[in-house]
């Protein structure tokens, strides 16, 4: 499979604002990620679901993604073990 055809694996689920501040960090750390979900969250100014932003890495990258989220923001959001490997 090509790597950009390469299933992506979910590492977080949280608002758009952390979603975003988390993207900024992993960017700066070499990870790239894709955000799904955050221009619902911005378009409509809805709490719950409609806000959720699901952060996705290349399954390479998942570990270190983990950990560096778990090393600079709180965790509360569970990953769904039967979304891992989706594609976006």
């Amino acid at each position: 499979m090509a790597e950009d055809q390469e299933p992506l694996e979910l590492v977080k689920t949280c608002g758009p604002t952390e979603a975003e501040m988390i993207q900024e960090v992993l960017a700066k750390n070499g990870i790239e990620c894709t955000l799904q979900g955050e221009l619902a969250a911005q378009t409509l100014p809805a709490m719950g679901d409609l806000d959720e932003v699901r952060i996705w890495v290349k399954p390479a990258d998942a570990n270190r993604a983990n950990e560096l989220i778990e090393a600079f923001f709180e965790t509360d959001v569970e990953i769904d073990p039967d979304s891992a490997n989706q594609t976006s």
